[in-house]
């Protein structure tokens, strides 16, 4: 039986191997008719070079495999795994060209190694996003049970019906309530107890377990789910289910604990470095870039209202230390009295050109002399006014149903002071950014503590899963959303 599990799941990541193998190959001709097409002589064509490609080609499969992107169940649809796809076939690119250059019988054009790159990742993605289209929903749908029929595991189902392409099968629910048991709860049926667990996973061939149960669980409970955990059947917790699915993380479901014992922003000492040098090199271009548009940007604001042209405030930075941000202003000036108070959809105060300024996202670009000045970095969580920093981490008292044998219906009482946005402070861990993962996902946000909250969910994502790629995707999700004028 074990065998024949290996070699049925094996046989996917062959057929990606397999297609990627193709593409490989099949960029050369396309890339040849294009050229073609465009009148272009391609002299740089390889002739009789079949080492040369078969060198290029095993450097790109073993950067692909490292990049992790032979798991036939992530979805290549996601713009996370396009960003991977793309940088893995430039880093092929880059280490498959400094193996051949220097011998002299394997030497190949190094425009035909590029032009081979750009056609490659474009065939790569369509392949891969056609593999996901086709296998997720149907060929490699995965049969789960939920433990616990409550809030929580509701809430997970609702998200998995919410994303039929996700791969996932729900077959039902166990929960040791025995009225539960026979009921449907969101079309779903609760099969059992925790004692039949076992037996459900062997009847119905169960694949995943989500356990859905927040507060402490029985030490029987614990005892059949590791047994689980040896025998071939993934155990996986809701808030994690969760983020997987919604690329965000479910406040209302976590504690400190959880965050703690999923490392969040887990010591990645070569991507911090790496990060920074990106940060300086980028930065000192955008602003290179910017340079001739910076006088004329100037000139509007003047001519637009009266009023300084830059504008600055304090907001909370890493470790929660303050710093003064540059932005081009976009707003007619408040007066030395008035209240602090968030930017609103349609909000009065903006002049014509801020409005300009701010869907064209030119109204950042000040923020590059925060960015070379160590206090943001280009990608992070939003730099929040520091004023709304501290209302957000004031401490508010906690309450709970009384639990005594004597506590009256409805009878609340104190369980400590959380945060009154709870988590707010896991922001400070990184600097903040220009733009960001709650930026691109949520880019209609508004203006309120309810919606701070919900950034919040998707900054923490952000945080516990930081990585090159992650910032890749980023970038091409802003890239996108500033071509086509959304957000406030």
């Amino acid at each position: 039986m074990v065998s024949d599990i290996g070699m049925q799941n094996s046989k996917w990541e062959i057929c990606l191997a397999v297609g990627d193998v193709a593409v490989f190959f099949a960029a050369i001709p396309v890339l040849l008719l294009w050229h073609l097409h465009l009148g272009q002589s391609p002299q740089f064509f390889p002739a009789g070079r079949k080492i040369t490609l078969l060198i290029l080609l095993s450097v790109n499969l073993l950067v692909i495999y490292v990049s992790d992107l032979y798991d036939k169940y992530k979805d290549y649809r996601n713009i996370e795994n396009i960003s991977r796809i793309i940088f893995a076939v430039w880093v092929g690119m880059v280490l498959g060209g400094l193996a051949i250059r220097f011998t002299k019988d394997l030497y190949l054009d190094p425009n035909f190694i590029e032009w081979h790159a750009l056609c490659f990742s474009g065939l790569l993605i369509f392949w891969r996003y056609l593999f996901s289209a086709l296998a997720l929903p149907q060929r490699l749908r995965r049969r789960m049970l939920i433990v616990g029929a409550g809030d929580s595991g509701q809430r997970i189902l609702k998200t998995i019906q919410e994303r039929p392409n996700s791969g996932l099968e729900p077959i039902g629910f166990v929960d040791d309530d025995p009225q539960k048991v026979g009921q449907r709860l969101k079309g779903i049926a609760v099969l059992g107890t925790s004692d039949t667990l076992t037996e459900l996973i062997r009847r119905y061939n169960i694949e995943i377990v989500v356990v859905a149960i927040i507060r402490e669980k029985s030490p029987k409970l614990l005892k059949t789910l590791s047994h689980l955990s040896f025998n071939h059947c993934e155990l996986v917790d809701m808030p994690t289910m969760y983020e997987h699915l919604a690329k965000k993380i479910p406040l209302d479901y976590i504690s400190d604990n959880w965050l703690f014992l999923h490392s969040i922003y887990r010591s990645k000492y070569y991507y911090r470095h790496v990060k920074r040098l990106m940060d300086l090199a980028l930065a000192a271009a955008g602003l290179l870039l910017a340079a001739p548009l910076l006088p004329c940007i100037a000139l509007a604001i003047k001519l637009d209202s009266p009023g300084t042209v830059f504008f600055r405030q304090q907001r909370q930075g890493q470790t929660g230390k303050s710093f003064s941000i540059f932005k081009f202003r976009t707003m007619r000036d408040a007066a030395p009295d008035q209240e602090p108070q968030w930017a609103v959809k349609g909000d009065p105060r903006i002049t014509r050109v801020g409005w300009f300024l701010r869907k064209a996202r030119l109204d950042e670009v000040p923020q590059l002399i925060n960015v070379l000045k160590g206090e943001m970095s280009l990608i992070g969580p939003r730099a929040e006014w520091d004023v709304f920093a501290q209302m957000s981490l004031q401490e508010e008292t906690r309450w709970r149903p009384g639990r005594r044998a004597g506590d009256p219906p409805g009878f609340m009482v104190p369980a400590g002071e959380v945060e009154r946005v709870p988590f707010y402070g896991f922001r400070s861990v990184v600097k903040p950014g220009i733009t960001g993962w709650a930026q691109v996902q949520f880019p209609m946000a508004g203006s309120s503590f309810e919606d701070l909250q919900e950034k919040l969910a998707y900054d923490l994502y952000y945080i516990k899963n930081i990585s090159l790629f992650l910032d890749l995707a980023i970038l091409l999700k802003t890239i996108r959303i500033v071509l086509i004028g959304r957000g406030k």
